[in-house]
């Protein structure tokens, strides 16, 4: 690429001296498009996975989403909480399947006397009849952030469980942490980057996601919700 330029420096003058503009553009536009190639080969793919079935229970229809809940009490976990909740109930709402009812910590602590519940917790006996009463859900999706790290290499740790209602069993669970230190994982990042996220750059930078932990555990949560029981 190099070469190219130096030869419309060389051969591609004008009157005044001048590189023609558009073919210099065109030069430098594809030295970018070469740098952000992302090779499709060793992406990292979610594996502490549990399913009762590949096909989720018809009765389960609507969901209660849990508020976030975190592994430590600390600062940067409660950041990690903060950041990540939104974006944990748009990519289960864009996996399109259930109806999802999102119960905030004041709801909760009112109907079950606590703000926050992990699946490993001893529930009160009426757990779940209260929160079917309230939302009319059918199952209650947990959600537990276990590890976060904001700086590089950014990493993100999810605990998630799905317990239907009337069984009080869990149908569908998952554990894993993504570290952007490992080379798969962070290849499947920058392939999620260059096909989901739009950026007002003119130039996509697939590596822009391993420097956002927003956008990075944005990534982890679409992998993940890929994982639930087909409808």
């Amino acid at each position: 690429m190099t070469d190219l330029i130096d030869r419309l420096r060389r051969g591609g003058r004008g009157a005044a001296g001048l590189v023609p503009a558009a073919a210099l553009a065109l030069a430098l536009s594809a030295c970018q498009t070469h740098k952000i190639h992302t090779p499709l080969e060793a992406r990292y793919k979610p594996s502490n996975i549990y399913s009762r079935s590949p096909v989720l229970s018809p009765e389960v229809k609507r969901v209660a989403v849990l508020p976030m809940t975190a592994l430590q009490s600390t600062e940067v976990f409660q950041a990690g909480v903060d950041s990540l909740q939104p974006l944990l109930d748009t990519e289960l709402d864009k996996a399109k399947r259930f109806e999802m009812i999102v119960v905030t910590p004041e709801d909760l602590r009112r109907w079950t006397g606590q703000r926050v519940w992990r699946a490993d917790e001893s529930l009160p006996g009426d757990f779940f009849d209260r929160l079917r009463e309230e939302t009319g859900c059918q199952a209650v999706l947990f959600d537990q952030l276990t590890r976060y790290q904001p700086y590089q290499p950014i990493a993100v740790g999810w605990k998630l469980t799905l317990v239907v209602n009337k069984e009080r069993q869990i149908f569908w669970a998952a554990d894993e942490v993504f570290d952007a230190g490992d080379e798969a994982v962070a290849n499947a990042a920058r392939v999620y980057e260059l096909d989901h996220i739009t950026t007002q750059s003119p130039i996509p930078d697939a590596n822009a996601i391993l420097n956002s932990p927003s956008r990075f555990g944005q990534y982890t949560l679409h992998a993940l919700f890929a994982t639930l029981p087909q409808r």
